[in-house]
């Protein structure tokens, strides 16, 4: 997975004129030695060092050239990390992302009711999306409902909330409290409210599963409350429109692509008329989407949704990690949140960790991406950087995106001074390779503990 390089200083207070001084003053060279290697006046060159002057990047690159140095010579080295930690304290303070979400009704744009902050930003490459969302406090006449692709976890950090999800078996309605968490098919017409004294809290997780989140965030639809789900023509209507807008292509131009007519294509993107086989086919093609991506409303697979509840999961079968060598890791214990779902893109587990110290702790890397929300206790999560082992402490509240494929080891101590015996986690997992990849076979009923969505 590639990861996104973050500046070692905000570019916006960068004196990149300091830089090309520094460059020419080790060479030895003056102002005029620089300028004789230059189309560029002594004076425009003492501008620029002062950071007065204009300087475009084919003045930068020419001044490098004669410096003999890259252009990115100049500017600040990044940091590459495969690792994203957010501090509790912190993601109070990021700001809520423009969420935009488009009315099926009459194809405007309206402003989300969550309070939605990114927890793995900086990441490229992510099949799953982790925010902290603020869940409002609102009456039946304002609920909102959302779909979007294509399954959702959320854990309830604090108050009660109400999932109301709109399945081809009717209205499916669950109250949930803290601890609690549920899995669903997010295409699916679904809204959630508190329903508690304050605004609830929760940690959710998006996943795509026909491409990363980066091309696919933002792409949500909302319909009002009496409208059956599963609309194919508006969501195809809806996905080419967010497709085409987010390459910057005009209407105009993908009519043309695509060896249409202008007017059929806006009828399309409108919902008006619906797209025949070999055009969707073309459209495919064109955006390098599966047939699958635009037929995704019309997918009916059950469950539609999975609960689990907090005073069940210390009853949940404890399943083991595969190819994991040294003794400590027998001692931490996994237990699924989700399993009961059936087929799925992500893993979501209660982690127990139990205190391990020592110099022999071995690290592991695996085929997958990684997010952990601290639930109690202080977890260290230990991993190589550079050619280095790094430590990076992590307490309640605080939340880490890893990616799994570098070596990497999450080690626990709880800050009860009665039991620091352990550490706990939610542990959320994307693998390419599938659960039984990171897993062995739990032979224990996968809905023992969990509730399944009742079938109509």
């Amino acid at each position: 997975m590639p990861v996104f390089s973050v500046p070692a200083s905000d570019y916006r207070s960068l004196r990149l004129g300091q830089s090309i001084r520094e460059r020419r003053q080790e060479k030895g060279w003056t102002l005029r030695d620089l300028s004789s290697r230059l189309a560029i006046s002594v004076a425009s060159l003492s501008l620029i060092e002062n950071n007065k002057g204009v300087l475009d990047v084919r003045r930068l690159v020419a001044i490098a050239d004669a410096l003999g140095i890259r252009p990115d010579a100049l500017f600040p080295r990044s940091q590459a990390c495969h690792y994203h930690v957010v501090r509790r304290v912190a993601s109070d303070t990021i700001p809520p992302v423009a969420f935009p979400v488009t009315d099926l009704t009459d194809g405007t744009t309206i402003e989300p009711l969550r309070t939605v902050r990114p927890l793995a930003f900086p990441f490229i490459g992510k099949h799953m999306e982790p925010f902290r969302v603020e869940v409002p406090l609102i009456g039946d006449s304002e609920q909102q409902y959302l779909s979007h692709h294509l399954e959702e976890f959320f854990f309830v950090l604090h108050d009660e909330v109400e999932l109301c999800v709109k399945t081809p078996d009717g209205l499916v309605v669950e109250p949930l409290g803290a601890g609690d968490c549920a899995y669903f098919r997010s295409q699916l017409p679904h809204a959630l409210r508190s329903t508690g004294a304050r605004p609830a809290e929760t940690i959710s997780l998006l996943y795509s599963g026909y491409g990363t989140t980066d091309t696919e965030f933002g792409n949500a639809t909302v319909d009002s409350a009496d409208n059956p789900p599963g609309d194919l023509t508006r969501q195809i209507a809806h996905r080419i429109t967010t497709l085409r807008r987010a390459e910057g292509v005009t209407i105009d131009d993908l009519a043309s692509e695509l060896g249409i007519g202008l007017r059929r294509l806006k009828e399309i993107e409108l919902g008006r008329r619906v797209p025949s086989i070999d055009l969707l086919l073309r459209t495919c093609l064109r955006f390098r989407r599966p047939i699958e991506y635009f037929l995704a409303a019309t997918f009916t697979e059950r469950p539609f949704l999975f609960v689990q509840r907090a005073a069940d999961i210390g009853g949940l079968p404890v399943r083991a990690r595969k190819r994991l060598v040294d003794q400590g890791w027998a001692e931490t214990q996994y237990r699924s949140l989700a399993s009961g779902f059936g087929p799925r893109g992500m893993y979501p587990y209660y982690v127990t960790l139990r205190s391990q110290d020592g110099p022999n702790i071995t690290l592991h890397a695996h085929h997958s991406q990684e997010f952990v929300y601290v639930l109690n206790g202080d977890v260290t999560l230990l991993t190589v950087r550079e050619g280095e082992r790094v430590e990076e402490r992590l307490s309640t509240g605080d939340v880490c995106f890893v990616d799994s494929t570098v070596p990497h080891r999450f080690l626990g101590k709880g800050l009860s001074p009665y039991d620091s015996s352990r550490a706990e986690l939610v542990d959320v997992y994307w693998c390419p390779m599938g659960e039984d990849y990171l897993f062995a076979a739990d032979e224990a009923s996968p809905t023992a503990a969990g509730q399944a969505a009742p079938e109509r």
